[in-house]
């Protein structure tokens, strides 16, 4: 017997953490105890015997549509491929429904031409169009692309359970190895980027703790999902490639749980082909109402803990200057709500605590939803819940009482709703409200954008920060998303803070403060949602620049509902080999034709930024850049620097109405393209998508035409139909390398 083993064997014999530490280590004091304790434990002696299980040597296969049934020794893994292309992985019996965060049936059918098939070495097999898979004797599972390339290694699960339970209700843990250039995306308190360290998942506590990560790697892409319930801990450990004729080191991903069963998706593909995917298993978004978007304002309400409306907590306005998705304060307008807050405290477990309503009874639901009715009918349509102590499941029914009853009622609008918990399936009812920023503190500014980042990563495009405090910042320890005492939700923190959203320590905001608060607010303007910062110089045409652009977000909000993607991305969302914009976590595309470079260090009127491939117009001063190399452009204090893809067609909101902004093609980029979406009801009518293309015709001349469509001739194109305005004929030579 190794140490290791010792050691886990001692600690199994004390109890499933009875010393207070950490599962599969040892706890303080664990090496003092003589080995009689362990044995007595195990002959009875007052301690439930912990016995460690692996699913053994493969005994047989079963082949059906999709996949099949593989069976061990101890245990049975279930294989399944979907009709869009993900793959599903089930120990011990596990399924894939019921499922919290599956939208149905329909969404794990299989694809009946994909069967498992033995392989050498005593294993299976199984290639589909979109991945393939080997499962070894041992029960280990490889999923490589459909050319044969290793993306994940993921080891057999490990179970440890007491002796004479039934198998599977015990904690387990289940380790993978990826690529050693593979970088891990997700959900992250610092970022999109999840460095290494422990990252909690699961479980009833608020905060970033959705199961959901996303590989970036050379050989390709993939989205895990481990759908579980109950909480555990994602331990990560990136790899290294080895210098010269070093080795590599594999990247680790290690997960563990508390119990729950073993069962995970895997999607592999693209970027976009992982939002598509996603999105097939976990229902697309729900777009959010036009006025969330292009800075017209509504009132929301701020419902803390588990109650319904009878635990408003608040009621924040937010009038038509400073918009709802303009970057606004909502700390103005604020005033005590009319009902008692409902609480409770110490450890809910899988209960709410009392006075909560149980929302998992259909009953329930009716009637609490009904309640949110009659609170939209006095014109508050807006909710921001707090979800403290409850779990994904009631957090989940909640949201979903929420949205079907004022759906119901009010069948010409779409319902609004913002959570500050995280979990898998949100983006069906609603988007997520982040901590808000530690006033004045710079680091903060590019956090806020990798939050963003991470979460349309992870299938929720609309969220954003809150107001600005002066508390902690919502920072806590690496990988702290529920070891946060708490979240501070919009328009609740008012304690120190004033319009700025900085604290005024002698009156008067320093200079670094008020420029601070400058950038704040252009960075907020241009994410899916913010509470921003009121005032700075900038502050007066915050709201009047998001409603100019606001057909473009609205276009891109309906759009995410047909395909899942997000209104925020990475850098390198086209190019996910290219190394060089990895890195890149302080500049974002917003869409297909907006590069947005936010500034996030005091006293800077220039910024260096790396380019996607392509040509870039500054939508300020029309200068082209190239794509593909670092170039510095102009940041002063007055603008944020945004870049727009050449040949782009950008619709915008003039006086007169919508008009076309087509940003002219160049020779080396070639035709361009563009959507809108028209949104002028605001409810559920099918989105009707409007497609544009821009090419140079043969003089030189800029030409646009609608794909498709009415009046459309024999070659498919069309006249635009709509006001186009070309910007960019007068641009100077495209400007090379900083």
């Amino acid at each position: 017997m190794i140490a290791r083993d010792l050691v886990r064997w001692l600690t199994a014999a004390r109890g499933d953490d009875a010393g207070g530490g950490r599962s599969g280590a040892l706890s303080p004091g664990v090496a003092r105890r003589p080995v009689r304790g362990g044995r007595a434990a195990w002959r009875g002696g007052g301690v439930a015997p912990v016995r460690a299980r692996v699913p053994g040597v493969l005994t047989e296969l079963e082949p059906a549509p999709g996949g099949g049934l593989v069976r061990f020794a101890r245990s049975e893994l279930y294989v399944r491929v979907t009709v869009r292309g993900a793959l599903f992985l089930g120990w011990d019996g596990a399924a894939p429904l019921p499922s919290y965060a599956l939208t149905g049936a329909e969404a794990v059918a299989p694809d009946e031409r994909v069967v498992l098939e033995p392989d050498t070495e005593g294993g299976v097999r199984l290639v589909s169009e979109r991945l393939g898979l080997t499962v070894a004797r041992d029960g280990t599972v490889e999923v490589r692309t459909p050319g044969g390339v290793m993306l994940r290694r993921q080891a057999p699960p490990r179970w440890w359970e007491a002796a004479g339970s039934v198998r599977g209700g015990g904690r387990w843990v289940s380790r993978a190895e990826v690529a050693a250039d593979a970088v891990f995306l997700g959900a992250g308190r610092d970022g999109a980027v999840l460095a290494e360290g422990a990252y909690t998942v699961g479980g009833v506590r608020p905060g970033l703790r959705m199961p959901v990560q996303v590989v970036q790697a050379d050989a390709g892409c993939h989205l895990v999902f481990h759908d579980a319930e109950e909480e555990g801990e994602w331990l990560l450990r990136p790899g290294r490639e080895g210098a010269g004729s070093g080795h590599d080191r594999a990247g680790v991903a290690e997960l563990r749980m508390s119990g729950g069963p073993v069962r995970s998706w895997v999607v592999v593909g693209s970027p976009q082909r992982l939002a598509y995917g996603w999105a097939s298993l976990t229902g697309a978004p729900v777009p959010p109402p036009g006025d969330a978007l292009g800075g017209a304002g509504r009132e929301l309400v701020v419902v803390r803990g588990g109650g319904g409306p009878g635990a408003v907590e608040g009621c924040l306005t937010t009038g038509r200057r400073r918009g709802f998705g303009g970057g606004a304060g909502l700390t103005r307008g604020f005033r005590a709500g009319a009902g008692p807050t409902r609480r409770f405290g110490g450890d809910a477990g899988r209960d709410a605590g009392a006075g909560v309503p149980e929302w998992t009874d259909s009953e329930v639901r009716a009637r609490e939803g009904e309640r949110y009715v009659a609170f939209a009918g006095q014109g508050r349509h807006g909710f921001v819940h707090s979800f403290e102590g409850m779990g994904g499941v009631l957090e989940l029914c909640r949201a979903r009482a929420v949205f079907n009853s004022l759906r119901g009622a009010f069948p010409g609008e779409r319902p609004l709703q913002l959570a500050v918990g995280v979990w898998a399936g949100q983006q069906r009812y609603g988007g997520v409200c982040l901590p808000g920023p530690e006033a004045g503190d710079w680091a903060e500014l590019p956090r806020a954008v990798g939050r963003v980042l991470g979460l349309g990563l992870c299938g929720v495009p609309f969220c954003g920060p809150g107001v600005p405090g002066t508390g902690d910042g919502g920072r806590g320890a690496r990988g702290g998303e529920a070891r946060t005492p708490g979240v501070r939700t919009p328009g609740v923190r008012t304690r120190g803070v004033r319009a700025s959203g900085v604290r005024r320590s002698e009156g008067s905001l320093s200079d670094e403060d008020a420029e601070w608060a400058v950038r704040w607010e252009q960075l907020a303007r241009w994410l899916p949602w913010s509470g921003g910062a009121e005032g700075g110089s900038a502050g007066g045409a915050a709201s009047g620049e998001r409603e100019r652009w606001g057909p473009y977000w609205t276009t891109l909000a309906r759009h995410a509902g047909l395909w899942g993607g997000p209104w925020v991305r990475p850098v390198w969302w086209f190019t996910p080999e290219d190394r060089a914009l990895r890195g890149v976590g302080d500049a974002f595309l917003v869409g297909e034709a907006l590069l947005v470079a936010p500034v996030c260090e005091p006293g800077v009127r220039s910024r260096r930024v790396r380019l996607p491939k392509g040509q870039w117009y500054d939508t300020a001063t029309e200068v082209v850049y190239e794509g593909e190399r670092t170039v510095e452009v102009a940041a002063p204090l007055d603008r944020v620097p945004v870049l727009v893809r050449a040949g782009a067609v950008v619709p915008v909101r003039e006086a007169g109405g919508t008009v076309l902004d087509v940003w002219a093609p160049l020779a080396e980029s070639g035709p361009g393209a563009g959507l809108y979406i028209p949104d002028e009801e605001g409810g559920w009518s099918p989105p009707l998508v409007e497609r544009y293309t821009s090419r140079l015709g043969a003089d030189g001349e800029v030409v646009v035409e609608r794909s498709g469509g009415p009046g459309a001739g024999p070659g498919g194109a069309s006249a635009a139909g709509r006001p186009v305005r070309v910007r960019g004929l007068g641009a100077a030579e495209a400007v090379g390398p900083a």
